[in-house]
């Protein structure tokens, strides 16, 4: 693939239905990505689908649904952490679809439509070609790596820095996070903007919740061109730096 390589065809993966929905919308040029636990699987990260989610353009988001309807799948009714098609304000929740296979078991995952605006996902027509790209055998479209992890930050910061939201789903970002990053190499993390370099090299650390929200809010500051990288390191409680050190030096030693 352009951006990262993939583990076998996608069409071997026992999931290949669901992927194969991203195809129908990119046939219908409905503009959208793949997003969630699809993106960490692909990978090769040793994660179960729980749910097959694709970002959807903000006003492409009924042109989808109509589409998958139209491959034989229905809309599951009712609400669960992640998806509440009344919500208007992330991150209490995700204004999407819940779709399965009319077929399909209860365990199985279900394709789960989100406006992309949610995901921090820009999927503009002038953007669409820069941040994401089609797997070139299957025309699935994935979003860029760093891209994703870009936004996947994004979702954490505005979590950390709006509280009070939902917090199972802002726990699955936060895991989402998490897995992606351990399929990143060093080296590509330095492409990184400074900001999300600082972001990563901290928020993986052991640090008390004051210091995690400080460390989202100096991210932020360093986007907006407010505080340099070494004025934000500098402004990270020493004590809480020194604590994290300790654990690890404990955990190499045991």
């Amino acid at each position: 693939m352009a951006d990262y390589t993939v583990d076998g065809p996608l069409q071997e993966f026992p999931e290949w239905d669901l992927y194969h929905i991203s195809e129908c919308l990119e046939d219908h040029s409905i503009r959208h990505c793949i997003a969630g636990d699809a993106i960490i699987t692909t990978l090769g990260y040793p994660l179960v689908i729980c749910d097959f989610y694709l970002a959807v353009a903000d006003e492409h988001l009924e042109d989808a649904l109509t589409v998958v309807l139209q491959q034989g799948f229905q809309e599951i009714r009712g609400r669960d952490f992640y998806v509440d098609k009344d919500a208007i304000i992330t991150p209490s929740g995700w204004p999407g679809h819940r779709l399965k296979m009319t077929s399909a078991s209860p365990i199985s995952p279900a394709v789960v439509l989100v406006p992309s605006s949610f995901w921090h996902i820009e999927l503009s027509e002038l953007s669409l070609s820069t941040n994401t790209f089609l797997h070139p055998s299957t025309r699935c479209r994935f979003p860029k790596r760093l891209f994703y992890l870009d936004a996947l930050i994004d979702i954490i910061v505005e979590a950390a820095l709006k509280p009070g939201g939902n917090r199972q789903l802002s726990r699955y970002f936060r895991m989402q996070y998490h897995y992606l990053l351990a399929c990143l190499s060093p080296d590509t993390l330095l492409s990184l903007p400074l900001e999300d370099k600082f972001f990563v090299d901290l928020y993986g650390r052991l640090l008390p919740p004051s210091t995690r929200q400080k460390v989202c809010f100096n991210r932020q500051r360093i986007r907006q061109g407010l505080i340099s990288v070494d004025e934000a390191w500098k402004s990270i409680p020493r004590k809480a730096l020194l604590a994290d050190e300790i654990w690890r030096k404990s955990r190499n030693h045991s």
